[in-house]
């Protein structure tokens, strides 16, 4: 039982699975449906670029959930200042083990890492009909900074 980062894609692969499936229920128009080859593809590209990191929260031998997050450095510009921080890409936990704080583990892996590195910053996004999200990052201590909207032509 417990957190390891990991670069075993397919276990990445597999975890996406849940996100990626709600994702297309939510928002088919944009999101594809899971496909394991495809989602084996892409994390085979990303998986061991220095600034992609991944942690898996293991049940009984069993991988039930992960965390996969970016580091991010901006240089800074004539209109903003130079940033490092991380941005969250995924999360997920298999049904069957949801409701039991491993998501909020994983989150506190996160913040070690931040703390680790000196990293004031952690961002992420949510999709608005994905009510379950905003919930938990609420809870987590997120707040909105940013609203994105899009006229569909």
């Amino acid at each position: 039982m417990g957190i390891e980062k990991t670069k075993d894609v397919e276990t990445i692969t597999r975890l996406n699975e849940p996100v990626q499936t709600l994702h297309n229920q939510l928002y088919p128009e944009r999101f594809k449906k899971y496909n394991y080859k495809e989602v084996y593809k892409y994390f085979v590209e990303i998986v061991n670029e220095d600034n992609q990191h991944f942690y898996v929260y293991s049940l009984d031998n069993s991988a039930v959930g992960y965390i996969w997050f970016t580091e991010i450095q901006k240089i800074g510009t004539a209109f903003s200042k130079k940033d490092h921080y991380i941005y969250i890409q995924q999360v997920s936990v298999n049904e069957n083990n949801q409701g039991i704080g491993i998501g909020k583990q994983l989150f506190n892996e996160v913040l070690h890492f931040a703390k680790e590195k000196s990293i004031k910053r952690i961002g992420l996004d949510y999709w608005v009909k994905n009510v379950h999200a905003k919930s938990i990052y609420e809870r987590l201590g997120f707040k909105l900074e940013k609203e994105i909207t899009y006229l569909s032509l």
